[in-house]
């Protein structure tokens, strides 16, 4: 597997029925997993990014055995009268058992592999590992730590591993990347841009509801900076996109169900949408992807909600 690695055939069609259904929500679980490892395991929704409970991070856990309305923030809590102030962990990752859940380093791979900046990365890299039990007394000397950069990636532009691994190239020797670019709409461009825009905000300052100050964390400020770069990259790519290049992303019937209960009997959102306007306000936070839609009187059901 190894030698086709960065070589096979992704079909158009089927790659497009997944762009369509998975995009959107990918880009939710991009932030979702970064709010993971760097709040040390704190349970939130991939929708909005709330504070949530176990019961439904439980079931954010396993998708596939729920229809995509009862996995809302808001059908899961629809009593609450108000945000979730109460702060719950994973609990593999609650601070009574470990405080291990957070990064110990961050690095670019982009940066890695750039000459102009891949020393640090590397360095970064062997630092750690030389902090790092099991491993410290069998690493090699510092002295030599650039120069392994400049055998694997520096003097090795094509990605070739030397010894038994045959044919093993890495992605700087791909081919045919333009024949292979697939297109994504305006809309998935711009739900990235306010994903990077929320990550940003967030980490750039004090959080009041984690009690957490990021600007003194080293780590996060590192991720700021990259994410500033990869904003203004998709924001340059959303730019120069023909505008009817945008096509609606309507959720299948089965996705939809609606809260019947508490505050959000009249307010509950009932289509695939997602809401920043905590950290970007009202009029750039919401994404606005309302579409007309034949709504059923009750909720449509999945077999595990049956009792």
């Amino acid at each position: 597997m190894i030698p086709n690695l960065y070589k096979g055939t992704i079909f158009e069609v089927l790659y497009n029925s997944w762009r369509d259904e998975r995009t959107m929500d990918e880009i939710g679980w991009y932030g979702w997993l970064i709010d993971y490892w760097m709040e040390g395991g704190i349970l939130r929704d991939y929708f909005d990014h709330k504070l949530t409970t176990k019961a439904h991070w439980d079931r954010l856990r396993a998708p596939e055995l729920w229809t995509y309305g009862e996995l809302q923030w808001d059908y899961n809590n629809c009593e609450t009268d108000g945000p979730i102030t109460e702060i719950s962990y994973d609990e593999v990752c609650d601070p009574a058992v470990t405080a291990e859940c957070k990064p110990k380093v961050i690095i670019s791979a982009e940066r890695l592999m750039d000459n102009s900046t891949g020393y640090e990365e590397n360095r970064k890299i062997a630092m750690l590992l030389n902090e790092t039990a099991g491993v410290q007394d069998f690493l090699t000397n510092e002295t030599s730590w650039d120069c392994i950069y400049d055998m694997l990636i520096k003097d090795n532009p094509y990605g070739e591993a030397p010894g038994d691994s045959d044919e093993y190239i890495d992605y700087r020797n791909r081919e045919g990347i333009l024949d292979r670019k697939h297109h994504v709409s305006t809309r998935h461009l711009t739900k990235m841009v306010k994903q990077l825009s929320r990550l940003i905000t967030k980490y750039s300052s004090y959080d009041p509801e984690t009690d957490i100050d990021w600007i003194s964390n080293p780590q996060a400020q590192f991720l700021v900076e990259l994410f500033t770069e990869h904003r203004a990259e998709i924001q340059e790519e959303l730019d120069n996109t023909p505008i009817e290049q945008n096509w609606a992303h309507p959720p299948k019937t089965n996705w939809v169900i609606f809260p019947k209960c508490g505050p959000n009997v009249e307010t509950g959102r009932r289509v695939w949408d997602y809401d920043y306007s905590d950290w970007l306000g009202e009029e750039e936070g919401y994404s606005g992807l309302v579409y007309d839609m034949t709504f059923p009187e009750e909720p449509i059901l999945s077999p595990s909600s049956v009792i």
